[in-house]
């Protein structure tokens, strides 16, 4: 045995012998997750022989104690300097003095020298790091036993990079999780071991900066749970920051859209090494660019909050690629994603003006000629001539000659070259013309709209405005649609004395658009303001139509929810109208009985279901109520109602666009076909323009071209024609299901209640009635209100129609939601949640002295659009001006309820008309209350608030009705 002092006056005993034993200085690092700051640098005697893992800790005070790395060259030890106890006592002090003399904000000064600190032990590893082959490294971690271990570590010389990835649970939770790049391989953060700004794994360390270290503080799982209701926060204030300072994939947070299109070619010239003319392949996918040499089947785009799965055609660009290398023998070799010819080839026998012939045959584009120095421009102005050379009642031919001096130019030609937006054209003698920049937009829709017939174009009567202001000199032929329509909208129409109805003037305008339209031969949409009478508007046309065109049956498509709001309208304003309703499970089509009729009424997924029957039959007009359920273009029941004959069509819609401009396509394509070209070219033209880059110059043609067929009036534009409050009835229709409860749940309590009626009387039987009353109610409203006669059946009618109001027809405007039961405003409130609707809350249980703080909220801030408000709560001492619209998801038998619920919003202070709405399912005892209060008369001065009340007026005779 030999014993040996080391510099601090500590003995090291050192075996001798045959197994005689040395030992080795190395640098310790000292790591513990539970303290701040997590690494402690010190020094360490290792036994190197059988005992690796047993290392003596040193302390590193001073300078002296780092005599132990005396066999170390000089410059080694003088970077191990700030490691000791007395360099680091010495920067916390410097730190100390600097904030006492030039305090930090929003910092205490523990907490600025603790980050001080963090700083400090960062560069001073990040120094020390280069000498690993030199100084092996230890550390120390307390492991699983609690017992503290010495483990050696390579020290990795990568920079570590922290990424991050959303996802969302099981449980549907939105979750972040952490990754580590080392060496360009990605790794998850909980193959980790942290401790404050290093990373241990495998026996290696990582050093972060420590910003990266208390990013990461914020993950000890290596992910951060997003707790529920906190959503919106985290999305609008954590996830910005964090992307600001790395890499996020929130794919999940993105709209999804495929790009399933067949690509377009372009070919683009420039000169190689001017030496050679240059023909390079690109690929168009509806508007986003691919090179030709980029061989993925599948390419994702984002932009903004959408990513675009663009799914390439390999067939159709291999075939058109074939076609390229085609033009040329010495494109057979060339596989480079493009093509190469020397300036002789490409001028021999005017080879390349009979490639662009041919390209442009192909409608294949060419651009890049004004990159090209080795052609020669003509230098003569061009001219374009248009004059009109015929027409029909359902188009214009016309004449036009394109010409750039003594070379004219074929009109595909033109039409290629303006229709992909080329700035130049190959001529016939081989001179590059310029195309001048205002014809773009000058005749853009006239190219895009019009169809080559030979040497003319031809463009239908729908676009007349496009071609007024095309045409410099006006002729007789076209002038004569323009005063045929200026003629007509001076014509007086009467409306129909079988209309029982006073028309607002409004009104009355809207009914003359249709018979004007109807004159023209044009379909149309009336676009009014929900609320502003659309159905009476069009009952008053088809009461026109029916006298005007005798013999015809007219079609009218709505939303199930809508077929007896129809019925009840057409008996209340043109009762002498003859209609049938065809719609349910048990019906037959008889075409026989169809034309006896004058309107057949039906709903969009039965004529989905019976396209085959509907698209026999030829109807005058088919109606399409809520339009904008056929805003989807590609869908079946879209597709089905494009196939109906009929002489003409008209839709209605008080939200004809409620996410984009591509809402509009398909209805105005279904109510006059060929307005707006076919889908690829409207989405290309307007929609991603407007929707995505708010063209104005593109709103405006878009409204050029519509504005005669669209009329759309808010209740704003026509406040003094408007009563201050307007009441409505929307009937709902119960699907299978909650009838099937609904059937169970009466035909129970008509058992029991008939029976202790006639043993007890109606009076005696009062509480009984009402509790089966309260529960038919209640299944009207949501059959799981009544969980016990449900059977795990959650089908709701009103649920899902006020859902599909207050998303497609509120748009900004206010609304107050009422109910008598707190269970159905809570279905509402997480209906609300899952389609990420802020709204506010208020029932019995809210306290006194947030109600007000909840009504300035909704009466001041513009992002709380719906209140869902308990009856019983919110009846009364509540004034909420800010809405217009007022939904009684419950109608009960007591008006005066009623009235006081649409008094909170139609009071003294109220700037706009009331719109207010009770929701009714059909054929329940809901229309019974209704009719049974219009067969007694009941007005509000003879209504007493108390339900029991209302019971002891009932006669055996009245139960039946309400039960039957």
């Amino acid at each position: 045995m030999a014993e040996k002092k080391d510099p601090t006056g500590k003995t090291i005993i050192i075996t001798e012998g045959a197994g005689k034993q040395t030992v080795t200085p190395v640098l310790l690092l000292e790591l513990d997750n539970d303290v701040s700051p997590a690494v402690k640098i010190s020094a360490g005697l290792l036994k190197t022989v059988q005992e690796e893992r047993k290392c003596q800790r040193m302390p590193l005070q001073d300078k002296k104690s780092l005599a132990i790395f005396n066999k170390l060259p000089p410059g080694v030890q003088h970077l191990l300097l700030p490691c000791t106890q007395e360099a680091m006592v010495h920067r916390e002090l410097q730190l100390k003095e600097k904030f006492l003399a030039n305090p930090v904000k929003e910092q205490t000064l523990q907490q600025y020298i603790q980050e001080g600190m963090l700083q400090y032990l960062y560069h001073t590893l990040q120094q020390l790091r280069p000498l690993a082959p030199l100084l092996p490294w230890y550390c120390q971690v307390v492991e699983h036993s609690l017992e503290k271990k010495i483990r050696p570590v390579a020290v990795n010389n990568y920079n570590p990079l922290l990424s991050f990835e959303l996802v969302r649970t099981n449980s549907g939770a939105l979750r972040l999780l952490a990754f580590v790049t080392v060496n360009g391989q990605s790794y998850p953060l909980s193959e980790f071991e942290q401790y404050g700004f290093l990373l241990r794994s495998r026996g290696e360390l990582f050093i972060l900066p420590p910003a990266d270290g208390q990013t990461l503080e914020q993950f000890k799982q290596g992910f951060m749970e997003v707790p529920r209701g906190q959503e919106g926060p985290f999305l609008q204030h954590t996830l910005p920051a964090l992307e600001a300072r790395y890499p996020v994939n929130k794919n999940i947070l993105l709209q999804k859209e495929e790009v399933d299109v067949p690509p377009q070619c372009n070919i683009w010239l420039s000169e190689l090494n001017n030496s050679f003319l240059m023909l390079r392949i690109q690929w168009q996918y509806d508007r986003f660019t691919l090179d030709a040499a980029a061989k993925d089947p599948v390419v994702w785009i984002t932009e903004g909050d959408v990513q675009y799965e663009i799914k390439r055609h390999p067939e159709a660009e291999k075939e058109v690629t074939a076609f390229v290398r085609g033009l040329h023998a010495r494109f057979a070799q060339q596989n480079n994603g493009y093509f190469y010819l020397p300036f002789a080839e490409a001028e021999k026998s005017q080879w390349l003006v009979k490639c662009y012939r041919k390209l442009m045959d192909r409608n294949i584009g060419v651009y890049g000629m004004d990159e090209l120095k080795h052609f020669r421009y003509n230098t003569h102005i061009p001219v374009m001539d248009i004059r009109w050379s015929g027409s029909n009642k359902d188009w214009f031919d016309l004449e036009v000659k394109v010409h750039y001096g003594d070379q004219p130019v074929a009109l595909a030609d033109i039409q290629k070259a303006l229709l992909h937006r080329q700035p130049h054209l190959l001529l016939k003698d081989g001179t590059i013309g310029v195309i001048p920049d205002d014809w773009q937009h000058k005749y853009d829709l006239l190219w895009k709209l019009g169809q080559l017939q030979k040497d003319q174009l031809r463009l239908s009567n729908l676009h007349f405005t496009v071609l007024q202001e095309i045409l410099e000199t006006p002729v007789t032929a076209q002038e004569s649609i323009k005063q045929k329509w200026e003629r007509l909208q001076q014509q007086h129409f009467p409306v129909p004395a079988e209309v029982q109805a006073q028309l607002r003037d409004y009104q009355k305008a809207g009914f003359e658009w249709m018979c004007l339209l109807d004159e023209m031969r044009w379909g149309g949409c009336l676009a009014d303001d929900m609320g502003l009478g659309k159905t009476l508007q069009t009952i008053t046309f088809l009461q026109h139509l029916c006298t005007k065109y005798p013999g015809e049956t007219h079609l009218v498509v709505c939303p199930t929810s809508l077929i007896y709001n129809w019925e009840h309208e057409l008996q209340k304003f043109a009762p002498g109208l003859k209609y049938a309703i065809y719609h349910g499970a048990n019906r037959t089509f008889d075409e026989a009985q169809w034309r006896q009729q004058q309107l057949i009424i039906t709903s969009y997924g039965t004529v989905r279901g019976d396209m085959d029957t509907f698209s026999k039959y030829v109807f005058g007009y088919v109606v399409l109520d809520e339009s904008q359920v056929i805003k989807n273009p590609t869908s079946q029941t879209t597709r089905a109602l494009q196939v109906l004959q009929c002489r003409n069509r008209l839709i209605l819609s008080g939200t004809p666009i409620q996410n984009n401009t591509m809402d509009l396509y398909a209805q105005m394509n279904f109510a006059n076909p060929g307005l707006l070209g076919n889908q690829n070219f409207f989405k290309t033209e307007f929609a991603l323009p407007i929707d995505k880059f708010s063209d104005g110059s593109k709103a405006a043609d878009l409204r050029k071209l519509i504005y005669p067929f669209l009329l759309r009036r808010t209740k704003e534009q026509i406040a003094k024609d408007l009563p201050d409050k307007t009441e409505i009835i929307m009937w709902c229709e119960m699907g299978d299901e909650q009838r099937q409860v609904y059937n169970q749940v009466k035909a129970l309590f008509k058992e029991k209640l008939m029976s202790r009626i006639q043993e007890e009387g109606v009076a005696a039987s009062a509480i009984y009635i009402l509790e089966g009353l309260t529960r038919l109610r209640q299944i009207c409203n949501a059959p799981q209100l009544v969980p016990e006669q449900a059977g795990g059946i959650t089908s709701s009618v009103k649920l899902d129609e006020l859902m599909r109001e207050i998303v497609e027809n509120t748009g900004t405007h206010k609304v107050l939601v009422f109910s008598q039961f707190t269970g159905m405003l809570q279905l509402i409130s997480q209906a609300m949640e899952t389609q990420g609707i802020p709204f506010l809350y208020l029932d019995g249980s809210t306290k006194a002295e947030n109600r007000q703080q909840l009504v300035a909220q909704f009466q001041q801030d513009e992002s709380q659009r719906v209140f869902l408000i308990s009856l019983k709560a919110g009846g009364v001492g509540l004034t909420l001006t800010a809405a217009d619209y007022v939904y009684l998801v419950d109608p009960w038998w007591n008006p005066a309820a009623e009235q006081q619920a649409i008094d909170r919003t139609h009071r003294i202070g109220q700037q706009n008309k009331v719109f207010a709405y009770k929701m009714i399912c059909k054929d329940t005892v809901e229309e019974k209350i209704l009719a049974l209060q219009q067969r007694k008369k009941m007005i509000a001065d003879d209504l007493i608030s108390e339900e029991t009340g209302f019971m002891k007026k009932l006669s055996e005779e009245d139960v039946a009705f309400l039960f039957s």
